[in-house]
């Protein structure tokens, strides 16, 4: 786990959920890159998924909208880089079957929403590397995702990543659509998963005519969205580029992709 995410933090999270939830508070379990690696200080997300013994409801969700809202003010610098996913124990056990969640994530407020069958590779991710910071193990609340289940949520996220309208995007999220897709075309081509920053440089040496892109990328997301990734051109090539790459992934195509000029 990285030492980036002090002890002191992930336990003020922990004690918040169980003043905010008491006795419905199941289990709380860390993933993503705090745990497995790739973790970038004052950038990176913190990724933690919450099991509770109901779904949440209206009265619930408030008291988890204010808690949030207060460990914000406590720690501006985690502004909008939560990552929450809460699932009822029962839904969770059959989240192939549809259900409803509440999610906390970068540029998405807290809400409550169905399609829980659509977090297959988060529980997937935290049921083989989670790490448990309240409750069971994982395994003893997480129904077993094979790795096949995980690939076509993978192909359907980059899909749908694809399908996004980039030129109206922040140059954030454009430089996130571009990583994700690094990341989830290394994926498949490696068959085991893998961080942002090592589908980046796995990608950057299949095609090396993108590394420019990716490289602007890789600086628009350390700088928050602040620079890069911003004028016609490079929102053009990433357009491109996310096109491309994702018709690889449907595809499994192996050949090497040609880019514009870059710098």
């Amino acid at each position: 786990m990285s030492e980036r995410l002090p002890a002191s933090f992930k336990q003020e999270l922990t004690n918040g959920l169980q003043s905010a939830l008491g006795s419905d508070l199941v289990a709380v379990y860390l993933y993503g890159s705090a745990v497995v690696g790739g973790f970038v200080a004052n950038v990176s997300d913190v990724d933690l998924l919450v099991v509770t013994q109901l779904d949440l409801d209206a009265a619930v969700a408030e008291r988890l909208e204010a808690f949030h809202s207060e460990f914000v003010k406590r720690h501006p610098g985690w502004d909008d880089r939560l990552e929450l996913v809460y699932v009822g124990l029962d839904t969770l056990a059959r989240f192939g079957a549809g259900g409803a969640l509440g999610v906390i994530s970068p540029g998405e407020p807290f809400h409550l929403r169905d399609g829980v069958e659509l977090w297959v590779s988060n529980f997937y991710l935290v049921r083989e590397t989670g790490v448990t910071l309240f409750g069971p193990p994982p395994a003893d609340t997480i129904p077993p995702v094979t790795w096949a289940e995980f690939l076509t949520e993978i192909r359907r996220y980059a899909d749908e990543v694809r399908s996004r309208n980039l030129r109206s995007a922040t140059p954030g999220n454009r430089a996130y659509c571009v990583l994700t897709m690094c990341r989830a075309l290394a994926t498949i081509r490696t068959d085991r998963s893998c961080s942002k920053q090592e589908g980046a440089a796995l990608v950057r040496s299949w095609m090396p005519e993108w590394a420019w892109l990716i490289d602007e990328s890789e600086r628009c997301r350390l700088s928050r969205g602040r620079s890069g990734l911003a004028d016609d051109r490079v929102t053009d090539a990433a357009v491109s580029f996310v096109a491309l790459v994702g018709d690889a992934i449907q595809t499994g195509s192996r050949d090497t992709l040609s880019s514009p000029e870059g710098e």
